[in-house]
C-alpha cells in the first residue's frame, strides 16, 4: 500500500488549526476529505504537527496510505481540485512504509512577521502583526538569541498531558527583513521594508511555544522586559509577568526537515 507523503500550503486564517474538530473547520478534515472522489472515503491523514487557529503554513507535511496508485503529480492535482482555493497541495511524494510525518521529522522553521508601518498593509493583515516603529529592535535581536540551545520551555507552553517533556532544542533564531538591503528602488514591492520576520529553527515546538517566544520578543520591544529574561524565564525565574502568547496570524511554519 503506497504511502503519500504530502508537502502543504494554507492560509490558516478561517481555520480553527490543522487538528480535526467536531464543531469547527480544520486543515486536516478539509484535506483529508479531498480524497473522499480520489479513493472513495476520507484519508487517515497523520501531520507534522499541529498548528493553532489562524496559522500559517509554506510547508506543513503529512501522510497519508492508499490503495490506489497514481503519479504523484496526478495526486497533487487531483487533490488540489477538492480542496478550497486557501489550501493547496504543494508537493506529493511516494515514502516508505517506516516514514511517519510526526516521528520522522527533525527540524521545523517557523517565522513569526510583524508591520512596522504607520499604517496597517490590508495586504499584510492577514500575515503579520502590526506593531509600533518604535520598537526597540536591537534589544528583540539579542534577547531572540537566548532562545538558541537546549532549554527547557516550560514557561513558554501550557499544559499538555500528551507532552512526554518540555525540553526542547533551538538551533537558530535570526532575522529577516528588506529595510537595510541594497538600493530602495530596487527593493522587490513583495518584500516592502516595514515588514521583518524572526525564525525559529528548532527540534520540535510545544503548544503555543513560537508565539509565546514572539510574544516574549514584543515585551522586550516593549522595554517591559530585558533581553536577558529570556534566559531567566528559561530558568524557571517568576520574576516576571507571565508570557503573552503573540496573535496567531503572523506565524507561518515554513518547512519540515527529514
Amino acid at each position: 500500500m503506497p504511502r503519500l507523503k504530502l508537502t502543504i500550503e494554507y492560509d490558516g486564517t478561517n481555520y480553527a488549526g490543522w487538528q480535526t474538530q467536531s464543531n469547527a473547520r480544520s486543515i486536516q478534515a478539509a484535506l483529508s476529505e479531498a480524497f473522499i472522489p480520489l479513493i472513495g472515503r476520507p484519508a487517515q491523514l497523520h501531520g507534522a504537527g499541529r498548528t493553532d487557529a489562524g496559522v500559517h503554513a509554506l510547508g506543513q507535511v503529512a501522510h497519508a496510505d492508499v490503495a490506489e496508485s497514481r503519479s504523484t503529480d496526478t495526486w497533487r492535482d487531483a487533490l488540489n481540485a477538492h480542496l478550497p482555493p486557501d489550501i493547496r497541495a504543494r508537493q506529493v511524494e511516494v515514502v516508505g512504509a517506516d516514514f511517519h510525518a510526526r516521528r520522522s521529522a527533525r527540524a521545523k522553521l517557523y517565522h513569526y512577521a510583524f508591520w512596522r508601518g504607520r499604517v496597517e498593509s490590508p495586504r499584510w493583515r492577514r500575515y503579520s502583526l502590526t506593531v509600533p516603529a518604535t520598537l526597540d529592535w536591537d534589544a528583540m535581536r539579542e534577547a531572540a538569541q537566548h532562545f538558541v540551545g537546549r532549554h527547557d520551555f516550560a514557561a513558554f507552553t501550557v499544559a499538555d498531558r500528551a507532552t512526554l517533556t518540555t525540553i526542547r532544542t533551538i538551533y537558530r533564531a535570526t532575522w529577516h527583513s528588506s529595510a537595510a538591503e541594497g538600493d530602495p528602488d530596487q527593493r522587490h514591492p513583495l518584500c516592502p521594508p516595514e515588514l521583518i520576520a524572526v525564525a525559529f529553527y528548532g527540534d520540535g515546538f510545544l503548544r503555543y511555544q513560537a508565539r509565546r517566544m514572539a510574544g516574549a520578543l514584543l515585551a522586550v520591544g516593549r522595554r517591559k522586559m530585558p533581553p536577558e529574561a529570556i534566559r531567566e524565564l528559561l530558568c524557571g525565574t517568576k520574576q516576571f509577568a507571565p508570557i503573552v502568547t503573540a496573535p496567531p496570524q503572523g506565524l507561518t511554519l515554513m518547512r519540515v526537515d527529514y
